[in-house]
């Protein structure tokens, strides 16, 4: 199963850096949980696409998988899993 991410989620994961990296002041520290973010997003999926719950409150046949309080939104389609867009605690930004 491919994984493809989304622009919108590609911002929200730099966003997500600049959040952590104003909080750590540490570049080590904001390169690392983003890897382990896109690492556990990209293994989960490849292995268990279906492993979020249905979410089409938020986006037609989407699916929301939870990480450490980030939200991430996906759909299955042909083949791959799309990541539409990433939030935390209950802020949803689709704009897909």
């Amino acid at each position: 199963m491919k994984i493809k991410f989304s622009q919108t989620a590609y911002n929200c994961l730099d966003a997500m850096g600049e959040y952590i990296y104003e909080r750590s002041a540490s570049k080590k520290t904001t390169a690392g949980y983003l890897k382990k973010f896109r690492q556990y997003i990209i293994e989960t999926l490849k292995l268990f696409p279906k492993a979020g719950r249905p979410s089409d409150e938020l986006e037609p046949n989407s699916r929301k998988l939870v990480y450490q309080g980030y939200s991430i939104i996906y759909k299955i389609s042909k083949g791959q899993v799309e990541i539409l867009t990433i939030y935390r605690e209950n802020i949803p930004k689709i704009g897909v």
